[in-house]
């Protein structure tokens, strides 16, 4: 029949480049972490990350960020501030067009510093200490595995999330006092933790050849 002819000819059939995601350098901002100082003032950090696809189903990352904490205390103070960096790679598993359920690792970095200009120890026996620790590096490591959700807004922009489980590697902590924080992995009292992050990105179409 001419009308079923006309109609199954005309039926629009999608194409591989219909699910594939579209090339381009991804780079955005954690929101999270530039909002916690909202929360807790002595706390400040900023975080930019970055992601290229490197075919249909894989993405390289790269992430890296700024953090800086002052904590004042009746017996102390406490200067804190470092970089961080953090690469690795996505799998995507939801392959349609540029939406993004993923499931990567990555390795990360931070160098920071820390000092105590003004400490004061009491003890009944030898009596009260009053004084200062100097400012030390430190270097540590440690492996995540991240679980990521991004979905595309309006042309380019992205919004996504991401769920982290991290555990430290090598590298000394603080001798002095309890490193309770490291740039970039969070609380240190153990040696797993998780964390939650929401990013905003912009995508630049770019291919590289």
């Amino acid at each position: 029949m001419p009308f079923a002819s006309w109609a199954q000819d005309d039926t629009p059939q999608l194409t591989e480049a219909d699910t594939l995601p579209e090339p381009g350098l991804r780079i955005g901002f954690n929101l999270v972490r530039s909002m916690m100082v909202f929360a807790e003032p002595s706390r400040f950090g900023l975080e930019a990350v970055a992601d290229y696809n490197l075919g249909p189903d894989w993405f390289a990352a790269a992430e890296g960020g700024f953090s800086r904490r002052f904590i004042e205390e009746p017996d102390y103070r406490l200067n804190e501030n470092g970089f961080f960096l953090r690469f690795g790679a996505d799998r995507n598993f939801h392959n349609h067009l540029n939406e993004v359920i993923g499931l990567g690792a990555r390795l990360g970095f931070s160098l920071y510093n820390r000092g105590a200009p003004f400490l004061e120890v009491e003890e009944n026996y030898w009596g009260d200490f009053s004084g200062s620790l100097p400012a030390e590096t430190f270097f540590r490591q440690w492996a995540e595995v991240v679980l990521t959700l991004k979905t595309e807004i309006f042309s380019n922009v992205f919004l996504g999330w991401s769920l982290r489980g991290k555990v430290l590697l090598f590298g000394s902590g603080d001798r002095h006092m309890d490193d309770r924080y490291i740039p970039g992995f969070g609380s240190s009292n153990v040696n797993s933790t998780a964390g939650f992050d929401f990013y905003i990105y912009y995508r630049i179409p770019l291919k590289f050849q």
